[in-house]
């Protein structure tokens, strides 16, 4: 019974050396000594967050990137993918990345607390910084701000796109629709129209395709970006619903209208061409 406390006494004392052993080891893994390691190039911030434990890695390869949006708009892309790998001799590691359902190997090595890595099938390595907590929140503040200068930028394009266009829009003399083959011509005075996007139109309808010449007047009110048009009137008791696009600016737009299952092509028009064009003989 004495022999039997001896052995598992010295199974314990070896187990718990060879257990101190390896978990000093681990401990000594500079992948275990950082809370992760940083990139950033061209408005890209690439980091892992890593862990070692007995040769095996595991850990998380982040790419925070400004893109845009279906709207055109900056937006932060956080892609977050799971990583295992190993390490292939001291300081030297190999990490099989799950990039959307593509397994993507990476070979890394340490130089001074620097981590080299080379994505499998390109040349260069890139030096990933070693970071804490704080300093990696630093960074993605940073892209943050990045992304905050981005939608001023594009606030200010906005801003300036729209001031210009509605400065045109509501110069214009008025938009006329004529077409050499077509009965009848339409033009369109804009009323008013505010930074809000709000239009009121007047709409003169002049028709040659009966036994005489008539005209008629409708009032449209609808909204207005500087790229799409809609524009609603009542025809005949009934509300009407014409929508279509500018082409790029204040010049031209095309139009649908209840006459037609086609667009019609409104043009920018001074009085002088307009007076000329009504007096044209269809």
């Amino acid at each position: 019974m004495r022999k039997l406390w001896v052995i598992v006494l010295l199974i314990g004392v070896v187990g718990a050396g060879w257990w101190m052993i390896a978990g000093a080891k681990d401990r000594d893994d500079p992948l275990n000594q950082f809370d992760a390691f940083v990139y950033s190039e061209n408005g890209i911030l690439y980091s892992f967050e890593l862990t070692s434990k007995k040769g095996k890695v595991k850990g998380t390869f982040h790419k925070r990137e400004i893109i845009e949006d279906d709207r055109g708009e900056p937006v932060l892309e956080d892609n977050e993918f799971p990583l295992i790998g190993e390490a292939t001799e001291e300081a030297t590691y190999e990490f099989h990345v799950d990039e959307d359902g593509s397994m993507v190997t990476y070979h890394a090595t340490f130089s001074n607390e620097t981590l080299f890595v080379k994505r499998e099938g390109e040349e260069e390595s890139l030096p990933y910084k070693p970071v804490d907590e704080k300093e990696l929140d630093e960074y993605v503040k940073t892209i943050q701000a990045e992304l905050q200068v981005a939608n001023e930028e594009l606030e200010n394009k906005e801003y300036e796109r729209l001031n210009k266009f509605f400065s045109e829009f509501t110069s214009v003399y008025g938009y006329l629709y004529a077409e050499e083959d077509v009965p009848f011509q339409l033009f369109m005075e804009v009323d008013e129209a505010n930074f809000e996007g709000d239009v009121t139109v007047s709409l003169l309808m002049m028709d040659d395709s009966g036994d005489r010449y008539e005209e008629r007047e409708y009032e449209l009110n609808g909204i207005t970006d500087g790229h799409i048009l809609e524009l609603y009137t009542i025809v005949d008791g009934k509300e009407v619903k014409l929508e279509g696009n500018f082409h790029g600016d204040a010049s031209s737009f095309d139009l649908s209208f209840w006459t037609t299952d086609k667009l019609l092509t409104f043009h920018a028009v001074t009085e002088q061409e307009f007076n000329h064009s009504r007096q044209t003989p269809r």
